[in-house]
Formats: C-alpha cells, structure tokens, sequence
C-alpha cells in the first residue's frame, strides 16, 4: 500500500503526464509507470515516443510495487480527491482511495522506456530563471515540416556562457547567458516538442542540471526543494546542421549596417502591433525621422493605422518594412526598454533587449507609398492612439 497526499501526487502527475500522448500505434505512449518499494521513493514514467519524463516523491510504502495505468485516467481521478490517498493493488486493478471515493483502474500489462539509474555525465548546472530566459527563442523555430533541420533549439555551452538559438528561414531568435559552463564546449540540438515540454516545467526557482547518460541522449534534472519537486526529462538529440555561424553573420552584418538606431517602450510597440493585426495585415512600416519613430500599417480595404512610437531615434533617418508576425514575436521577448536597429530596407533588422537578440528579415513590398509623406503632420500621441480611414 502507497500513502501519498493528493497535492503532491497531483503535481506530479500533472508535470510527467505531459509525457504521454494517446496513439493506436503505441499503447505504451498513453501510459503511467508507479514504482515504489519500501525505502519509500515513489517514481512516476511516462514516455511519448520522444521524450521520457520521471516525477520522484516520498511516500508511506508497505511494498512492492511496480504498474502501468492508463496516464490521463489516473490524472483526472486524482484531480477529483483530496487529502489522503492510498494506493493498492487487487489482482489486475489499481485501487485508488480517497477519504470517501474508491476508484479502480485496470492494469496495463506493457512495456514502457522509462529513465532509469543510469551514470549521468554532468555537464552544467544553471538556475530555473535562465532557462526560462533561454526559451525566448523558441518561437522563432520552425514549423514548417519542410524545414525539419530548423525544428529544433540549438545550445551550445562553453566555460563562461549558454548560448540558445532558433530560426525558421525568416527569422532567428538568439540569448546568451553567463554560466559556469564545461571546460570543453559543448553543443546540442534539441528537439522542438522536448524544449517547449522543458520550457513549460520549469520554474524560476528551480535548479537545473544539465547531463548526458550516452550518446545523443541528454537528461534535464529539475529540482526544487522548496516545493518537493524532482523531475527528470530525458531525449535523444535531433541530427542535422542547425546554421548557427550564419545566424551570428546575419546579427554582425545587421549591427554593421545599422543607420538608425531606435529606442522604444515594449508597451508601446506591441500596442503598435495590436493596431497593424486589427487593420487585416501583417504588413508593417518602420519609420525613423528626425529623431521619432513612426509605425503603420499597409493600406487595406478597411483603412490604415498609423502612430508615433514611444521612444527615440538616433543616427540617419531609415524606414523599413516587415511583418508583424516576426515583429510580435521579439518584442514579446522583451520587456521594458527595447533596441531596433534598421538598415535600408533590404537588410536584416535587429531587435535587442539584455542577453536577447532577434534578427528579422524585411519585406519586399513593391507599389507601397509612405504612409507618412514629409509634408503630412501627424502627432497623435500613445494615449490616443487612433485609427486613421481614408477615401
């Protein structure tokens, strides 16, 4: 008989069940492992195929126990209870039971790769709150299934820093964070799906040590002591040549050919942005000028908006067009005070706030005019903020 209380089973469940998948190929994706024996430490599994999960508490142990249940089951009936569990095992059943509920699940009699108690090599420890700095970049990683090299998060760690990295052929997302790393430098390519999991289990506070138990297969321990929580998540390496030399050429080059270096509010921009999506267009015009930044939209059917930008430009007046799906993506990377940096129109744009950096490839729009005209004077400030029809 295991004794748990049903907050500390909930959480683990709920972090290793994201683990699991249904599939009518492999039964053993939707499944949940219990291990316990009398020493008391109770290991939860779940494996999707890709990426192998293990949540370790302590529980009241009488016995033995090793079994698999069907994952999301024995999550949605935990969620229902409170208090003091009891777990047991009545021929192919597992009994759950609560202080007035008793469920029954049956007991799925198939193999399921769990992470086991193998040597770890560790490589490096960092804390919950860079890791979650590192996962900025996920959203500039591809999706297209034709661009597979790019689905992943490229890490490349050496003595003094951690370094994440993503692109989709449009644009790349790039953080650099100050570590006590290995003394070799060390790169890994990540799967997409394993990184966003890691990114959603992690917490600020946690400690994360980095390690590998054998070729291509990499381990993220997560622990926070505060919270009981131990959770283990396990993957094999994606192959591939993920371009990362290119994409530290593209920042150089843009930071080279820089003409007008802007300074803007995160608030005001992603308001920006809200206007440009409300207008039906992703299509964004980036106007430096005498020291003020103007932003708008394309002119559509519906109307154009337009509006100055709370910040400043320096350098030469420059203006630029580029899409609003990128744009949204950097600036939700960044809080407080942002840095663009433009070029001509045909050059990369850099985006940059502390340890993170975005670089976004311009538009081509052919036949677009200005939407602000030298002799047009415009001063609507951030407060009221408008929308703009014309005849």
């Amino acid at each position: 008989m295991i004794t748990i209380q049903q907050d500390t089973l909930h959480s683990a469940l709920n972090a290793v069940t994201r683990a699991s998948t249904k599939s009518t190929l492999m039964a053993a994706f939707s499944l949940v492992q219990l291990d316990v024996n009398t020493n008391g430490i109770l290991h939860l599994s779940c494996f999707n195929g890709e990426t192998a999960a293990r949540a370790t508490m302590n529980v009241d142990c009488s016995e033995d126990l090793s079994v698999c249940v069907d994952a999301v089951t024995l999550k949605a009936v935990v969620e229902t209870l409170a208090g003091q569990i009891q777990l047991t095992i009545e021929q192919n059943s597992l009994i759950i039971q609560g202080a007035a509920n008793r469920t029954t699940l049956r007991i799925v009699d198939e193999p399921l790769p769990i992470i086991g108690e193998e040597s770890i090599q560790p490589i490096a420890t960092i804390t919950g709150n860079i890791l979650r700095s590192l996962a900025r970049v996920l959203p500039f990683a591809a999706t297209d299934d034709s661009r597979a090299v790019l689905q992943v998060l490229h890490l490349s760690l050496t003595a003094e820093s951690i370094t994440a990295q993503t692109a989709d052929g449009y644009s790349a997302g790039h953080v650099r964070e100050t570590i006590e790393g290995p003394a070799e430098q060390t790169s890994v390519l990540l799967p997409l799906s394993f990184a966003r999991l890691l990114s959603t289990l992690v917490d600020d506070r946690d400690t994360v040590r980095i390690g590998t138990s054998g070729p291509n297969r990499y381990i993220f321990h997560l622990t926070n002591a505060a919270e009981s929580k131990d959770l283990t998540l396990a993957t094999v390496t994606a192959d591939g040549n993920f371009p990362s030399e290119q994409i530290m050429n593209l920042i150089e080059e843009a930071r080279k050919n820089t003409q007008a270096h802007l300074s803007l509010q995160q608030t005001s921009l992603m308001q920006s942005i809200r206007m440009v999506n409300a207008m039906g267009t992703q299509s964004t015009f980036i106007k430096a000028v005498n020291g003020v930044v103007k932003i708008a939209s394309a002119e559509t059917e519906t109307g154009q908006g337009r509006n100055i930008l709370e910040g400043t430009a320096s350098g030469e007046n420059a203006q630029t067009w580029l899409s609003a799906v990128f744009l949204k993506r950097a600036a939700e990377a960044c809080k407080g005070e942002l840095v663009m940096q433009i070029t001509d129109g045909t050059k990369p744009i850099l985006i940059e706030a502390g340890s993170f950096t975005a670089v976004i490839m311009p538009m081509m729009v052919e036949g677009s005019k200005d939407p602000f005209p030298e002799d047009e004077a415009i001063a609507i400030s951030l407060p009221d903020l408008q929308t703009v029809n014309f005849p």
